[in-house]
């Protein structure tokens, strides 16, 4: 199920037409009335919506969440600590700290490579600010538990404005990174 309000919104937002979203998401414009109407679609016609939104597909959801991070929220430590260890070049360190599913989903060895390729060229980080944060039940791809995405303002050495968003999971009560994402 996906948020048909939000999609509205984010289309009307745009100026966009149903067909015109269809278009611009690759997908059919009856797919895109019955979204709207129903909050129906398959995961690959979701990920195409967001993706059309420049949106994560996690925001989508109906289950999503929107909160407030205070300060001092464990939540924002453990990323703020985990992405620490990244600006540090600590990778090893990094993915050794990550949640189990996200270690299965990728080697150490290959996360440090695609660190090296895609987050050692930004430079030193400046800046880091939560930019929004929500809570959720279930994500794609992963098996239903709770989760809590934050969207970061960062601004690098070799890049003034970037959005980091990390996935963390609750794993045997203890929250850990589940997901980077750099764009």
């Amino acid at each position: 199920m996906v948020n048909q309000e939000l999609i509205k919104k984010l289309r009307s937002g745009k100026f966009w037409s149903q067909e015109q979203l269809a278009i611009i998401a690759g997908i059919s414009l009856r797919t895109i009335q019955r979204v709207e109407s129903e909050g129906k679609c398959s995961l690959e016609s979701k990920k195409a919506i967001a993706a059309a939104f420049e949106v994560d597909v996690a925001e989508l959801s109906v289950e999503s969440k929107s909160i407030v991070l205070d300060i001092n929220d464990i939540r924002n430590e453990v990323a703020i600590s985990w992405l620490e260890s990244v600006d540090l070049g600590e990778y090893s360190l990094s993915w050794d700290e990550a949640a189990p599913v996200f270690q299965e989903r990728i080697s150490s060895t290959k996360w440090k490579r695609i660190l090296t390729q895609v987050r050692a060229p930004l430079g030193q980080n400046i800046s880091r600010s939560v930019k929004k944060t929500s809570e959720h039940g279930s994500l794609p791809g992963v098996a239903d538990g709770q989760y809590l995405v934050i969207h970061f303002t960062a601004s690098f050495g070799q890049k003034s404005s970037a959005i980091e968003t990390v996935t963390l999971q609750k794993v045997a009560n203890k929250w850990r990174v589940a997901g980077y994402f750099i764009k």
